[in-house]
Order: C-alpha cells, then structure tokens, then sequence
C-alpha cells in the first residue's frame, strides 16, 4: 500500500483503528486520519476500503447512499424540503457503520471529498457486483460473514 505524501503508513493506522471503544476517543482518532495527506484519489482509495472491510458496513452505507438519492430525486420532483433528509441518511447510516460495525472513525472527518466520491464508487460496485473483486485486486480479502 502506497505511503501517503506525511510518511504515516495507512496501514498502521488502520492497526490501531480497529479497537474504536468509546465516541471520547474519537478526537484522539481524527488527528492521525488529518495528517494523512493523500496525493490523489487513486492513492486514497485502497485506504477507504481497508476502512470498509466488514460486509455489514458497505451494506449500511450502500443502503445510506440509495435512500439519500432516493430523497434527492423525490425533493426534486415533488418537496424540496426532503433535500434535509439526503445528508442525514447517507452520512447518519454510514457513520452509524463505523462507530458500530466497524469500530473506526469516518475517514469523511479527514477527508470530506474524497470519501464522498469513494462512496459513490463503492455504491457502484457494489451495485455491479463487482466490490468483491475490487478488493481481491487491492490485495485484500472480502471477509464473508454476514450481518
């Protein structure tokens, strides 16, 4: 895995990510996420998917993602005031995922946009099916267990 532009292996940082215990540690959890300092999306998204490597989790922010595009379009065609619901079901169910599921911090907290667009990438595969494959190919294997 490439080193991101600071030094900080992503790597070691998703070691220590993985005993997430208590929401007080998550400003402690933030600062090492801020520096890492990725130099283009293709270098950051092997990163956003060691930070999803539990099915529950991509299931959770696949369904935040469809129910707050499901939201978007029906604000556009009907109630713009369901454009409030769109950030609070795609951030509320993917960030529910990491605290829960996964027991890591949101990469979004460091990195806004760029886990914005990995989303819509993963949401993508997964749709196409091919997320599975995605991480077989970034040396990574999918865990199997469900829910």
């Amino acid at each position: 895995m490439p080193r991101s532009s600071t030094g900080s292996n992503p790597e070691d940082f998703i070691a220590k990510d993985r005993s997430f215990s208590s929401a007080g540690e998550l400003g402690r959890r933030l600062l090492p996420l801020k520096k890492m300092n990725f130099r283009s999306f293709d270098e950051f998204w092997p990163f956003y998917v060691t930070q999803h490597s539990k099915p529950a989790t991509r299931r959770w922010h696949f369904a935040g993602t469809l129910l707050s595009t499901a939201f978007l379009i029906y604000a556009a065609a009907f109630n713009w005031w369901f454009l409030l619901l769109v950030p609070l079901a795609g951030y509320g169910l993917a960030w529910y995922s990491h605290l829960f599921v996964e027991g890591n911090v949101p990469a979004t907290f460091g990195h806004p946009l760029w886990s914005l667009l990995c989303d819509y990438k993963m949401f993508g595969l997964m749709l196409t099916g091919k997320m599975d494959r995605e991480i077989k190919r970034l040396g990574k294997r999918p865990i199997l267990n469900g829910f």
